[in-house]
């Protein structure tokens, strides 16, 4: 059994290979330039201890001259729900075409047929989610050690998340497939799902998994435990007047000028680095528990209420 659910997920999972593939022909020419930039400029030296000025200097050029690559291959987030539901394709198709009836009638029973389709598509879907991780924490390691892993970017591709998002896709997929039956409506509502799971969860629910530090302080300079953090909010009062809010300056009746500012209280509420694998494990996990729902149930509805 285990040889025949090879044979019909090989297509799937050369495709996947495929897309890795070209993924690595993208990445690696611009991750070896990233990476002799980072070196030549000493900015690993620099960033390990007091940042100087001429340090965070080249820290800047190295932001300007990356940045917009870094911004492009975000939207590579869309990798891990392509897999997902690209290794998904061959058990909605036995179900389509109704060949698992072959199947069964060879003296496989259904619990062996449905682990032997979907234990392979896991186990395909868990291999090519490490190869992107590890691709994709190589490549943006000037840039996690310059910005922290909280960025945005930094944080979706690196750590554990990537599995979660791998094997969700792929189960949202399989669920959908299993009570339509028609892989490619399944295929692309399963992707429009996962691209709206993923939306939901940066925007909304992740700042909210692990419960976020406060901290006030006077003046314009951030403390050391700001360094790399993420900040949800962040505002400034004068003299009861507030003259920042997160993303600019908020003036009251009188326009208060730079020196004024050092005498501003602040008040932030941030995730710091030290969360980073609190909030990885808590996102894995919560992708990972729904995945292995939606994978039972797809299991449980082929058995009952397929004939």
């Amino acid at each position: 059994m285990t040889w025949v659910s090879w044979r019909l997920q090989r297509t799937e999972t050369l495709i996947v290979v495929g897309i890795l593939g070209l993924l690595a022909a993208l990445l690696v020419p611009t991750g070896i330039q990233m990476a002799n930039a980072y070196h030549h400029d000493g900015l690993g030296a620099c960033l390990s201890i007091n940042p100087s000025p001429t340090c965070a200097n080249a820290a800047g050029d190295f932001r300007q001259h990356y940045q917009s690559l870094l911004d492009l291959a975000n939207w590579f987030n869309l990798v891990p729900g392509l897999i997902g539901v690209v290794l998904a394709v061959p058990f909605i198709l036995d179900l389509e075409h109704g060949t698992y009836r072959l199947a069964w009638t060879q003296s496989v029973t259904r619990g062996r047929w449905l682990l032997g389709k979907l234990g392979l598509a896991v186990v395909a879907a868990v291999l090519a989610a490490g190869a992107l991780t590890l691709l994709f924490t190589w490549w943006r390691a000037p840039s996690v050690h310059i910005d922290g892993r909280l960025m945005a970017g930094n944080y979706d591709f690196t750590g554990t998340v990537m599995f979660g998002y791998t094997l969700f896709a792929l189960a949202l997929a399989v669920a959908i497939g299993a009570i339509w039956r028609r892989a490619a409506a399944a295929v692309v509502i399963a992707y429009v799902g996962y691209f709206a799971a993923r939306i939901f969860v940066d925007a909304v629910l992740r700042d909210h998994l692990v419960a976020p530090l406060r901290a006030t302080y006077k003046g314009v300079r951030q403390p050391s435990s700001l360094d790399n953090a993420h900040i949800l909010s962040l505002h400034g009062t004068l003299n009861r007047h507030e003259v920042f809010s997160s993303g600019g300056f908020v003036f009251g009746p009188t326009k208060f000028t730079g020196p004024v500012m050092r005498n501003a209280v602040f008040h932030v509420v941030y995730q710091p680095e030290s969360h980073f694998w609190p909030l990885q494990l808590t996102e894995t996990g919560l992708f990972v528990g729904v995945a292995a729902v939606l994978i039972l149930f797809a299991a449980w509805w082929t058995r009952r209420r397929t004939s």
